[in-house]
């Protein structure tokens, strides 16, 4: 009887103790994070070399270094006066070679009607016939001819994309210039890029957003959105880090080439002994911070800093993930 009489009573002590501690709120804690800003620089989306197709003699130049390429693609043009020349032979040859063509037209129907009525010779139409070839044949090597001189003068003026900034230029005015020669470089202003170098973890960090991020321009105090343009598949024999690129699309008018920018990452810190809790968990006793958890340890911690939410920053070598804490009730 005193045996059951006993068990009865620590049966009805835990009941209790169970009872409490389902009325009692509990609380996680979370992994901490710390900020890391990656530094990189500013430039153009895209560049190209300027290379001049025929030899020549540079007659004009539109785009100097920093202007934008105008409408008409054009950065430069070479003297094409001999080529115009030659347009103008080709043209008078296609000419004389259409009215040949007409003429032997004529010709040839007028004896297919006189061989009809026995007036004229066959033979004499099959020589007709062969001119009338032989002038077709002429007429289109001569406007081959003419579409290959229009090519060449079109290729004598250096095109380049509309609205790309000149970087630099090696030519001047009356300057002669090889074909096959690098001229200028132009670049792709219109959108930037920012090449970074990541770790396989502030990789993984920074897709969390589906590649939509947030810039900061230290100088200019200011933010702005990028996205991920590329991931090279390789990465640095050294460092181990992989090289990501990002798109800036929508630039700020007073950002350019050459700015110093910051990718700020919110990095989980899960090896370490700090964690992330609601305040409501904590209890101040003598200038001392203590947490009770679900097993009814009680454990002393050391305040970092307030995070936003009502949450703090803890350390503590006694708490794990996954460990549970008591609201404290005012």
């Amino acid at each position: 009887m005193k045996f059951i009489f006993a068990l009865l009573m620590i049966v009805t002590q835990s009941s209790v103790i169970l009872s409490a501690n389902a009325a009692d709120k509990w609380v996680s804690v979370e992994s901490a994070t710390r900020e890391l800003r990656i530094t990189g620089f500013t430039r153009a989306r895209s560049k190209m070399p300027l290379i001049s197709e025929v030899s020549g003699k540079v007659r004009d130049i539109f785009v100097d270094i920093g202007e934008a390429v105008p409408g008409n693609k054009k950065f430069a043009c070479l003297d094409d006066t001999f080529v115009d020349i030659d347009i103008k032979s080709a043209n008078s040859e296609v000419r004389r070679h259409y009215v040949d063509i007409k003429f032997f037209k004529k010709q040839v129907a007028r004896h297919k009607q006189l061989v009809k009525k026995h007036t004229s010779s066959v033979s004499l139409l099959d020589g007709l016939l062969r001119d009338l070839g032989k002038a077709n044949q002429d007429w289109s090597i001569a406007s081959i001819r003419k579409q290959r001189l229009e090519e060449l003068k079109h290729r004598h003026c250096i095109e380049a994309p509309v609205g790309w900034l000149v970087i630099d230029r090696d030519i001047e005015i009356g300057q002669w210039i090889n074909a096959g020669e690098v001229v200028a470089h132009v670049g792709n202003y219109l959108q930037l890029t920012l090449p970074l170098t990541l770790s396989q973890q502030e990789l993984v960090e920074l897709k969390k957003d589906k590649g939509n991020v947030a810039l900061y321009f230290p100088e200019l105090n200011i933010k702005t959105d990028a996205s991920i343009e590329h991931i090279s598949p390789g990465f640095d024999e050294k460092t181990r880090k992989i090289l990501v690129d990002l798109l800036i699309s929508k630039i700020p008018s007073n950002v350019s080439g050459g700015m110093r920018a910051e990718l700020i990452l919110n990095m989980t810190n899960t090896k370490s002994s700090s964690f992330i809790i609601s305040k409501l968990a904590l209890e101040e006793r003598f200038e001392e911070y203590w947490l009770e958890r679900m097993d009814g340890k009680r454990i002393r911690v050391k305040l970092l800093n307030d995070q936003p939410g009502g949450k703090v920053t803890i350390l503590s070598t006694e708490i794990s993930m996954g460990d549970q804490f008591k609201v404290v009730t005012p």
